[in-house]
């Protein structure tokens, strides 16, 4: 593992290169902008609007709406969005917060990049170019700074992971299966269409390495990496990745499953036609967005001048998948007959995001193979070559992005107009029909005669006193499977239901003239972080033990 993690002083300046190349927009006092730029900022100041009041796990953000709450971190996993969280609870503003995030998404992105290529192809050039154009390839760069698309950037740190991952099952019958738990349960964490994405990707794998089984069965494929009485435990050792995957990332997908079978909500209403949103295949290669650009393409060339055999023989899978996702953004697929089986999609091209590392992956091999002979100048050549031409199309994004920039005061969101920027309202419950009624309303619960009455809030609570019976109220609470209402007076139990003027929860009153609103949660949320936090618990312990085990194996040789 030393060897592993020990990097030379021209990796280390090649790596260096690239981040600073792919950070250069962040240098500004100003933050950058981008299409989903303020609901990204909304949910980082529900957070830390959370972490302020001692409650930084809440599942539906009490900033929202003026107060009446969103489920933003029920459908949209909040993994590493906690680093800017912390950073605003600390003091630091919403421009430098932002942009540190970023900064260290994309340095996570180049060493999670570059040491998975170098696991798989053990090449120092294969992993510096996979690195550079996994980091600064059109689509991650515009991810960044034009669309401002906080999961896949975030998700792009672990898909190249999983692609070491399928690397494992294929070639080394998956003796190292915390590469693909690691990286699938990352992208979960972080995105649930790459996560999609990512699935397609380790079934297409899963049927290569059982190809490759049966073949191997039958005599024909004896060069298996693996042992043959090992390949047995493949299977057992991928099931139990799975389940470890779904246990440790449980706390995030149970909740939304459950909300998503007891609730109606606003995202069956999709405003994205696919058919419309498809590429033709010369808008891939442009330098506009969305695309891929000309660059990665570039460095696939040296493809046509080697020998394609065993050592290629991923890098070749990989460079098909790529081409299948990239075509996946174009007329190929009937996506007017999938419009209402996958509207969640969005849009077609989201397959880019898989589609770069995989064709980065593959040029690195490629060029590899191509200057092997050449020797070390060769390589130092190579290495040079890539870095142009990938810094020379990262420019061209930043020339040609209008976003701007704009400087956020740490009281922007005080204003509460400005928390109802939730892009589409997905996740919007489906009565909610006026955004701004809910924000300028916050404060406030009606009658069934329309009367408005004056709510007390505490952190994600409210109080509300009546001055005569009423059958009902509506409280200025979005409804969402688990919140709870009591008469104050006896502590009794108040019947709820998500009828509500304008997706609000409905309580009815049961003749109590005190009623205190909240939201604990469900008890399937409560169950999923314990399974989680086990799974977590057990996963530690194992390393723990494997780690003493290791010293004791090098204690023992030692004394030998």
């Amino acid at each position: 593992m030393k060897n592993f993690f020990a990097v030379s002083r021209r990796e280390l300046l090649v790596m260096l290169i690239v981040f600073v190349t792919a950070s250069l927009p962040l240098m500004t006092v100003n933050c950058i902008n981008g299409h989903d730029l303020e609901y990204h900022l909304l949910r980082i100041e529900a957070l830390k609007t959370g972490i302020e009041n001692g409650l930084p796990f809440l599942r539906v953000n009490m900033l929202f709406f003026g107060g009446e709450g969103y489920a933003s971190s029920m459908f949209y996993p909040d993994f590493l969005l906690y680093i800017p969280a912390i950073l605003r609870a600390l003091g630091v503003g919403i421009n430098l917060s932002y942009h540190s995030f970023v900064a260290v998404c994309i340095a996570l992105t180049v060493v999670s990049s570059f040491y998975c290529a170098k696991y798989i192809t053990g090449s120092s050039l294969a992993a510096l170019t996979a690195m550079a154009v996994t980091v600064l390839y059109q689509y991650h760069i515009d991810d960044i700074y034009t669309r401002s698309a906080v999961g896949e950037f975030t998700a792009a740190i672990f898909v190249p992971l999983v692609i070491a991952g399928v690397y494992d099952l294929i070639y080394k019958d998956l003796k190292r299966p915390q590469i693909l738990g690691a990286g699938a349960a990352g992208v979960v964490l972080c995105h649930t269409i790459t996560t999609g994405y990512c699935i397609i990707l380790c079934v297409l794998g899963l049927v290569f390495y059982v190809i490759r089984y049966v073949r191997a069965v039958r005599g024909v494929d004896l060069a298996n990496n693996g042992a043959e009485e090992s390949r047995g435990n493949v299977f057992v050792r991928l099931v139990i990745t799975l389940l470890l995957v779904l246990a440790v990332t449980a706390f995030y997908w149970l909740p939304m499953l459950e909300q998503l079978l007891t609730t109606s909500f606003r995202f069956t209403e999709s405003v994205f036609d696919l058919n419309y949103e498809k590429l033709l295949l010369k808008d891939i290669f442009k330098n506009a967005n969305p695309g891929m650009g000309i660059a990665p393409f570039i460095l696939l060339l040296p493809a046509a001048f080697i020998t394609h055999g065993k050592d290629s023989r991923f890098a070749d899978l990989c460079a098909l998948a790529g081409t299948m996702f990239m075509l996946s953004s174009t007329g190929i697929i009937p996506w007017s007959r999938l419009q209402d089986e996958l509207s969640f999609l969005q849009f077609p091209w989201r397959a880019f995001i898989i589609v770069g590392p995989l064709l980065a992956l593959a040029a690195g091999v490629y060029i590899d193979a191509f200057v092997k002979q050449g020797g070390a100048a060769a390589s130092g050549l190579a290495v040079m070559i890539v870095l142009a031409v990938m810094i020379v199309s990262a420019v061209g994004n930043y020339a040609r992005n209008d976003q701007g920039y704009y400087s956020y005061s740490d009281d922007y969101y005080d204003y509460a107009r400005f928390t109802e920027n939730v892009i589409g309202g997905e996740w919007l419950p489906e009565g909610a029909e006026d955004r701004h009624k809910l924000s300028d309303d916050a404060e406030v619960a009606y009658t069934p005669a329309g009367a408005r009455l004056h709510v007390r809030r505490e952190k994600n609570s409210l109080y509300v006193d009546l001055d005569s019976a009423e059958e009902y109220l509506d409280v200025p609470f979005l409804y969402y499977k688990g919140y709870e209402a009591k008469n104050t007076d006896t502590g009794e139990k108040l019947e709820i239901a998500p009828t509500g003027d304008n997706g609000r929860i409905r309580v009815y009153t049961g003749g109590a003239y005190h009623i205190f609103v909240h939201y604990p949660g469900t008890p399937l949320q409560h169950l999923s972080t314990i399974l989680s936090l086990a799974a977590l618990a057990f996963l530690t312990a194992c390393l723990i033990k494997r780690k003493r085990g290791s010293r004791a194996s090098e204690t023992r040789e030692n004394n030998i």
